[in-house]
């Protein structure tokens, strides 16, 4: 997405370069620099995603865990993946249509046949996406997997960390040279995390018992934080090989999304009827689905393609400083509504 979960900073040019393909077909339409106020709402919106995504995986893993005591018939983090990655094929139809208003109206027959006929005309590069949809699938199991034992602020401060994951795979495969300030900033992320992890550390050894203190849910803070370090090295090198294949490709970003969403649906469908075939049967495929699960399929789903209007519209910059805002507001809202 980027996702989701898809990694933003590495991205970005491609976004650019995705959406600027259909753009150039206009007649050499000049395309309108943002307001302030655009800005400003996109700013606000970044922030309310990045802030609620980790706090809404964990408070959905929470009643989940509730829900399974109680019925037996919890939401299961393989079947949420596929109703997320169905979530984005029809975000990204619909933007689409919004992109090429011009070009066939708000006809949704017409954008399926676009996305056909760009599947048909370059197939190969199609076929590249392969890779990333895989490991997407992976991470947001695991993203799961971690909301399962970390409470948000944590998760939110360590999967920070995929910064410095993307900024290896980028200097690796990319062959990019990261200059002294970015360096020291990557260096001052680092020491953060370690702060936090110390913290958490000190914290467990002055409480007794494996739910002391923060929200309901059970814990595993070791487990947590392994699985949010396997989740950073796979958004960074998911995120960077995703650069790779978008450069200088002429298929749309949106087109892109629903290549990308399609492929991750399928592999998270498997994933599903593999792991989870007994539950389906018993409970059903959306059994245990509350309004906590919906809003986190929603925040998830509509993540990556809000990220890609920022880059379209604003910078990079206005995504960092968001992120970094919502860290706060991460640990503001776990602080007021779950004891953190």
């Amino acid at each position: 997405s980027p996702g989701p979960l898809r990694d933003v900073e590495s991205g970005s040019t491609t976004s650019r370069k995705g959406t600027g393909s259909s753009g150039a077909s206009r007649s050499g339409e000049r395309e309108e620099a943002p307001s302030t106020a655009l800005k400003a709402v996109l700013l606000c919106a970044v922030v309310v995603q990045n802030a609620s995504l980790n706090v809404a995986a964990r408070r959905s893993r929470v009643v989940a865990e509730i829900e399974e005591a109680r019925t037996g018939c919890g939401y299961r983090s393989t079947t949420a993946v596929v109703v997320i990655e169905v979530s984005k094929i029809v975000l990204s139809f619909a933007l689409l249509i919004v992109e090429r208003y011009g070009e066939f109206g708000i006809a949704p027959s017409a954008a399926c046949a676009a996305a056909l006929s760009t599947t048909a005309t370059y197939p190969l590069e199609c076929a590249k996406v392969v890779v990333p949809a895989l490991l997407y699938t992976v991470q947001n199991n695991l993203l799961l997997v971690a909301a399962d034992n970390l409470e948000g602020p944590v998760l939110a401060l360590f999967g920070q960390a995929k910064i410095l994951a993307t900024a290896f795979f980028s200097v690796v495969l990319l062959r990019r040279t990261l200059g002294a300030r970015r360096w020291v900033s990557l260096f001052l992320l680092t020491l953060s995390i370690a702060l936090v992890q110390i913290s958490q550390m000190r914290h467990r050894e002055n409480e007794s018992g494996d739910n002391a203190g923060g929200d309901e849910g059970s814990k595993n803070v070791a487990l947590g934080l392994g699985v949010t370090c396997t989740i950073c090295a796979i958004s960074g090198f998911a995120g960077v090989y995703f650069e790779m294949v978008l450069k200088g490709s002429p298929i749309s970003v949106w087109i892109r999304n629903i290549h990308l969403a399609t492929f991750s649906a399928v592999v998270a469908l498997v994933a599903t009827f593999s792991a989870d075939a007994a539950h389906v049967r018993r409970c059903g495929f959306l059994a245990g689905y509350s309004a906590s699960v919906w809003t986190y399929v929603a925040v998830q789903a509509g993540g990556g393609l809000l990220i890609a209007a920022v880059i379209k519209y604003a910078d990079n910059i206005l995504k960092a400083f968001a992120t970094s805002v919502a860290i706060v507001a991460v640990a503001a809202v776990s602080h007021l509504f779950y004891g953190f």
